[in-house]
């Protein structure tokens, strides 16, 4: 499975100075309810700061929909951090119904006035295909002019296309480089991947070690893998225990790829988790429902198959589709096959066949 790419940078602005009838000076740090005031009076820095601190729970509590309306304002205004962090919200619901298309737009808009965190998140935008085709060239384009700022998910990102040959040619040597980058940039997900670039080559000392710092960290994909590392490995109840714990910090964060491994964990025999069909469609399908690719095609080669599921060759083909819209490749050649041979429920189809096959030359 693909190593995490970075999602979307939330920049933090300094601080704020609003001058009107009654100047009012405002640090980032100042009291919330200081802060607010200045929003209220229309400062725009104030809006987004004010719209930073409801989103991270930076000295205010978390509140999502207040986070979403006090960015709103500062981006409605053009300014551009709040145009990216807007962007953001809408690509993950918070606050906000979900719509991939304006978090699109948004983090465009952001990137006209030269944004440079905003490059990184409409790089991830290009090459995840959201609320746009999915490109990966144009990903490595914007991922590349942040990097030549030195920023570091830039970096992350780049690590991850070289090596796994998404927009580029494949290169392990220039993988480790970009990733190794990133980390000593900050980056806390390329930590993550640097574990998963030193267990392909044999270093597992070392990949264990960065796996469970990167877990520790709080990055969920780590937490994930690391819930299914023990569960393969784990021979006494307190290894089981700690199994677990991982895989539920993983889960109470909503994220695709920690429902992935869940479904993986519940369908495919381990120490720590007994199979359980029912659990493992349940976590297969909400991955796939927020866009990931690998749940998408193992629940469509369910449907199409019968496996845990009543066969259904119309929705499978539905999520083949998705999947491979996605970019996911086993998903774009079982597409091949089913339009070049058809089926009960599905009919040959010349031009869907080669549609895919186009796409699986590019």
């Amino acid at each position: 499975m693909i190593r995490y790419l970075s999602v979307f940078t939330v920049l933090i602005l300094s601080g704020c100075n609003y001058f009107n009838q009654t100047p009012i000076h405002c640090e980032s740090m100042v009291e919330l309810s200081q802060l607010e005031k200045c929003a209220q009076s229309g400062e725009t820095y104030s809006q987004y700061n004010l719209g930073v601190r409801y989103m991270n729970g930076i000295e205010a509590p978390i509140d999502l929909e207040k986070a979403f309306y006090w960015t709103k304002l500062a981006a409605d205004k053009g300014y551009p951090h709040a145009e990216s962090n807007l962007g953001l919200l809408y690509y993950k619901g918070w606050g906000v119904s979900k719509d991939d298309k304006k978090a699109f737009e948004w983090t465009v808009k952001s990137v006209k006035q030269g944004h440079i965190p905003a490059y990184v998140n409409l790089g991830f935008l290009y090459s995840h295909g959201i609320g746009t085709p999915v490109n990966w060239k144009k990903g490595i384009e914007y991922y590349q002019l942040a990097a030549d700022a030195d920023i570091a998910e830039a970096y992350q990102n780049l690590g991850v296309a070289y090596r796994y040959g998404k927009g580029v040619p494949q290169d392990s040597q220039k993988a480790l480089e970009m990733t190794k980058k990133a980390v000593d940039r900050g980056s806390q997900l390329a930590i993550y991947n640097l574990s998963g670039i030193y267990s392909s080559i044999g270093k597992r000392e070392e990949a264990n070690s960065l796996l469970r710092k990167a877990a520790e960290l709080n990055v969920v994909p780590a937490q994930a893998d690391l819930a299914g590392k023990l569960a393969e490995s784990a021979k006494t109840e307190a290894e089981k225990q700690e199994a677990k714990q991982w895989l539920e910090k993983a889960l109470a964060q909503n994220d695709p790829y920690a429902y992935t491994v869940a479904g993986v964990l519940y369908s495919e025999k381990n120490n720590v988790f007994p199979i359980n069909e029912k659990k493992a469609y349940e976590y297969y399908k909400k991955a796939a429902e927020l866009g990931e690719e690998k749940s998408q095609t193992i629940l469509a080669s369910w449907y199409w198959e019968g496996r845990y599921v009543p066969k259904d060759e119309i929705t499978a083909v539905e999520w083949f589709e998705r999947a491979a819209n996605n970019g996911e490749i086993k998903a774009a050649k079982k597409l091949v096959e089913i339009y070049g041979q058809g089926s009960k429920n599905i009919p040959k189809n010349e031009v869907r066949k080669q549609y895919w096959q186009d796409k699986l030359s590019e």
